[in-house]
């Protein structure tokens, strides 16, 4: 479990730090001006991770590892507002990969890409290097076996300040929990499919839908695979009223 001083918020098991998307990147930005010896681990939940993590004890107690965990999605922060305390804004997690970006260029540090395909992660990278050219980046593709020892020793090897990973839910958080204890002042955040926007092959929402929060509309009606995950919304919703109705307990929720 994180043990930071930010106020938490608890949606169905997983805690929130309650924080803005200018508080999450200056919080990042600190950890990289700052040695340590520790790692940033970040995670960005939307209400399918979130109840995941409420299914499958495992992922859950990776999730309780991070040193951050931010609201990917306006479900989170409606369902956070129902529950009583409401978190102050979501934080997209390609927004946030963008903003600590475009922090990292400032102070010249090294980025590891890490998954998606072949095609794709090498599109994203020489996308990258000339929006950010104070970057130093590699890359290496896959997503399939998180045991990978090659892998991790070329990662380790470029000696990366952050480590980006697109493996999707569940397999990029089960990577960083077993591998971040080789690396040190490192930060790690999964980020879904945020490489196939930046690489240009997927194409993100229009700026209305963002800002009307249907960003989630936009990309089910452009990939209809993804109607199979909205089957998760109303099992989300429906954990949300139990947590409504049942007594809070400090003791047991955390330990």
């Amino acid at each position: 479990m994180n043990h930071n001083t930010n106020e938490k918020v608890n949606v169905i098991g997983t805690y929130f730090d309650n924080l803005s998307m200018m508080e999450v990147t200056e919080s990042v930005v600190s950890f990289m001006e700052n040695y340590t010896d520790r790692n940033l681990f970040i995670v960005t939940a939307n209400p399918e991770i979130v109840y995941y993590a409420k299914k499958n004890t495992g992922y859950m107690n990776k999730l309780k590892t991070a040193d951050l965990i931010v609201p990917d999605g306006i479900g989170i922060v409606k369902a956070s507002k129902k529950l009583g305390t409401e978190l102050k804004e979501r934080v997209p997690g390609i927004e946030l990969m963008e903003n600590i970006l475009i922090e990292a260029n400032k102070l010249h540090k090294r980025v590891f890409l890490l998954g998606a395909s072949k095609e794709t992660v090498k599109l994203c990278e020489a996308n990258l290097k000339e929006l950010y050219p104070n970057i130093k980046f590699k890359s290496k593709h896959g997503y399939k076996d998180i045991t990978d020892y090659k892998r991790l020793e070329q990662v380790k090897k470029f000696e990366p300040d952050i480590v980006f990973v697109a493996m999707g839910y569940p397999k990029q958080e089960d990577w960083i929990f077993y591998n971040q204890p080789h690396f040190k002042n490192t930060v790690f955040m999964g980020v879904g499919g945020s490489f196939d926007v930046f690489s240009g092959k997927v194409k993100r929402a229009p700026l209305i839908f963002i800002k009307m929060n249907l960003e989630w509309l936009y990309r089910l009606l452009t990939d209809f695979k993804r109607i199979k995950r909205i089957t998760i919304i109303p099992l989300f919703l429906l954990e949300i009223y139990k947590q409504k109705k049942k007594p809070f307990n400090y003791e047991e929720e955390l330990w």
